[in-house]
C-alpha cells in the first residue's frame, strides 16, 4: 500500500515543510480549525461596492471563525466561516512552486516563505480569468494581499490584509485558530 500524495502546501515547500510548527502544518493540510477574529473593512464608497462585489464579510470583534481544509483534486478548497458569512476560495500549485488562490475570476499568485514560527505569503502576481483566457492584471488594479500565519502558545495567529492601489484597504482579519484533532 503507497503512502497518500503529500499535501498542496507539502509539495510546494519541499523539505522546508517538515521545519514548519507542527500546528502550521496540520491548518495548511486538511482539516478544520476554529478561533476568533477581528474584521475590520475599508472605508469610503468604492471600498463598499469592492467589498460588496467580493462579498466580503463584515466588520466585527471576537467573531467565530471557522476553516475548513479539504482536498481538491490536486488542490485544496478554503472555505471560511466568519460568524454566518462563508469566504471560499481554491488553492493550487503555479509553475510548479509558487501557490494560486482563486476568489472568482480573480487569482493571487504567492511564493510561500517559511519562517522561524510559520509562514509569511509574498504575492508576486495577480490575474483575472475571462473564459479561457487569464489576463495579467496591472499593479494599479490588481488586489494586493500581505498574509502571515505564526504558532502561538494559544493557537495559531493568522492576519490577512487586502488592499488595490486604487482604493486602499479593503478588508484585514486576524486572530487566532486552533486546528481540531481529526475524529
Amino acid at each position: 500500500m503507497s503512502a497518500p500524495d503529500p499535501s498542496l502546501y507539502a509539495r510546494l515547500l519541499g523539505p522546508d515543510w517538515e521545519r514548519l510548527p507542527v500546528r502550521v502544518r496540520r491548518l495548511h493540510g486538511e482539516g478544520l480549525a476554529r478561533g476568533h477574529f477581528t474584521i475590520q473593512r475599508g472605508t469610503g464608497p468604492l471600498a463598499a461596492l469592492v467589498g460588496w462585489v467580493c462579498r466580503f464579510p463584515p466588520a466585527g470583534a471576537r467573531v467565530p471563525t471557522r476553516l475548513a481544509v479539504r482536498r481538491e483534486g490536486e488542490g485544496q478548497r478554503w472555505e471560511r466561516a466568519f460568524g454566518a458569512h462563508a469566504l471560499a476560495t481554491r488553492q493550487e500549485v503555479w509553475r510548479g512552486e509558487q501557490l494560486v488562490e482563486w476568489h472568482g475570476p480573480v487569482a493571487c499568485v504567492f511564493r510561500l516563505c517559511p519562517e522561524a514560527r510559520g509562514l509569511r505569503y509574498e504575492q508576486v502576481g495577480a490575474w483575472l480569468r475571462l473564459g479561457p483566457w487569464r489576463l495579467p492584471l496591472p499593479r494599479l488594479l490588481a488586489p494586493r494581499v500581505e498574509a502571515w500565519v505564526t504558532d502561538a502558545p494559544e493557537g495559531m495567529r493568522v492576519r490577512v490584509r487586502i488592499g488595490a492601489a486604487l482604493v486602499g484597504a479593503l478588508l484585514v482579519y486576524e486572530g487566532q485558530v486552533q486546528p481540531e484533532e481529526a475524529a
